[in-house]
């Protein structure tokens, strides 16, 4: 059975028709598209956009199980979940629901990210903003 990490946000994201593909669900690289949009209008609510000149996020590995496919149209409820928070670096996991079905899963997702000095490439820390607003979460973490 999968361990629930806390709920740290939530995305919704609209499906496109052509999001699908040839056998007619959601194609599989569009998840992690779908996974990449969540994070970023998370992050940017903190005030981070992607700034090339500065410090950000950088995916150093991901993945996704794939549950049950994913037909248009539909608006999607993404999770993100926090797995672990280290000095410059967050762990995460996603968990994809349609709104009209809440309570299956259809894939689940995780993803670690660096945050790093983009001009350097070199690892910094997370930012003292989203590090407290994580922190928050790392209590319910399971063990």
């Amino acid at each position: 059975m999968d361990k629930h990490y806390p709920v740290v946000a939530e995305g919704r994201i609209v499906m496109r028709w052509g999001d699908m593909d040839a056998v007619g669900h959601v194609n599989n690289t569009t998840y992690f598209r779908y996974l990449e949009q969540v994070r970023l209008d998370w992050l940017e609510s903190f005030g981070y956009s992607i700034d090339p000149a500065g410090t950000g996020p950088v995916l150093a590995s991901t993945g996704c199980s794939f549950r049950k496919e994913l037909v248009y149209p539909g608006t999607l409820r993404i999770t993100i979940e926090l797995e672990k928070l280290g000095k410059s670096s967050l762990k995460m996991r996603h968990r994809f629901f349609r709104e009209e079905d809440p309570h299956t899963v259809y894939a689940t997702g995780e993803v670690a990210l660096v945050w790093v000095d983009y001009a350097s490439g070199k690892p910094v820390p997370v930012p003292d903003d989203i590090r407290a607003a994580l922190a928050i979460h790392a209590d319910a973490l399971p063990a």
